[in-house]
């Protein structure tokens, strides 16, 4: 099976941008996800104005974020994905629009051939052939949080035109 990591397209320059968010927070969130008791409080991130703003149907920081569409696809091949919802709130011009934070199942199927930077970010990605078996996954990263499709997901979300997505094919280990 063919596994690709989820990303914001890189060629929307007007991309919606939240602000600062920090680690601590990401964590308790992370955390909060995890127990499942605090699915009906909602997530409040304020949105850094600019003369033009793109809603994207994914936004990867500070967690991923998927718009109501995205979130039926995701919730037609994963039923029991963990999700709260997220608004964004422009001050700026006095509109707010709704999110979801996803918080897939958490994966360790890193191969030993992975590579890493120095600082311990994910340099090369190499999935551990055999290991999944999950269309939507989340890799366990401490650092990022990196969503992974399986190729018939990847198909169904091509097939919708989501706008400022991007899929990028994973390598799988190599047997010898």
């Amino acid at each position: 099976m063919r596994y690709f990591r989820l990303m914001p397209d890189t060629r929307w320059i007007n991309r919606v941008e939240t602000e600062a968010v920090g680690e601590v927070q990401r964590r308790e969130w992370n955390a909060s996800f995890q127990e499942g008791g605090s699915d009906h409080t909602a997530i409040n991130l304020s949105v850094k104005s600019k003369p033009n703003v793109d809603y994207t149907d994914y936004l990867e920081r500070p967690v991923p974020l998927v718009s109501d569409r995205m979130l039926e696809v995701f919730t037609l091949y994963d039923p029991a994905l963990i999700r709260r919802a997220a608004v964004l709130t422009d001050k700026a011009r006095m509109s707010q629009e709704t999110y979801w934070a996803i918080y897939p199942t958490t994966m360790d199927v890193l191969s030993p051939q992975t590579e890493r930077h120095l600082d311990g970010n994910l340099k090369r990605i190499v999935l551990g052939r055999g290991r999944t078996a999950l269309p939507l996954f989340q890799l366990k990263e401490p650092r990022e949080s990196i969503i992974v499709v399986n190729l018939a997901l990847a198909e169904s979300l091509l097939r919708r035109d989501f706008a400022g997505i991007q899929l990028v094919r994973l390598e799988q280990e190599q047997t010898i």
